[in-house]
């Protein structure tokens, strides 16, 4: 996958269950923040950008966005939390490495993302 897809671009992309309104009925609240939200999109704004920068602020972790699109069922979001593969490990010469026990998907090379505030992730790529 391209390191520069952000996660937001991916969402807003996404059609019904994969789109930021999936992503808003596991979220948000209240039918008044999805409203605030389809206001955002009309005048250009990432309508998921919004809903997780507006969901970060009840201190949720990257872990926490990680076990809701494990929940949608965004494959494609969730492999924007897989570490590029070097090609020693992708031609087999050193083994994988070990994962994280509750993210199967995350690597133990990445052992505070589970818990990595998602403001700071909110503000940067998830992973270059």
């Amino acid at each position: 996958m391209d390191s520069s897809m952000y996660l937001y671009d991916i969402i807003d992309s996404g059609d019904d269950s994969l789109g930021w309104r999936g992503l808003a009925a596991r979220i948000v609240p209240s039918w008044m923040e999805v409203r605030r939200t389809e206001r955002l999109e009309a005048i250009g704004k990432s309508p998921t950008r919004e809903l997780i920068w507006s969901w970060a602020q009840q201190n949720k972790t990257v872990g926490d966005l990680v076990n809701v699109l494990e929940d949608m069922g965004h494959y494609r979001a969730l492999q924007l939390f897989i570490p590029q593969v070097d090609h020693q490990r992708a031609a087999g010469i050193t083994p994988p490495l070990p994962s994280h026990p509750r993210h199967p998907h995350l690597t133990v090379s990445q052992p505070n993302l589970v818990g990595t505030s998602l403001i700071i992730m909110c503000l940067v790529k998830v992973l270059d």
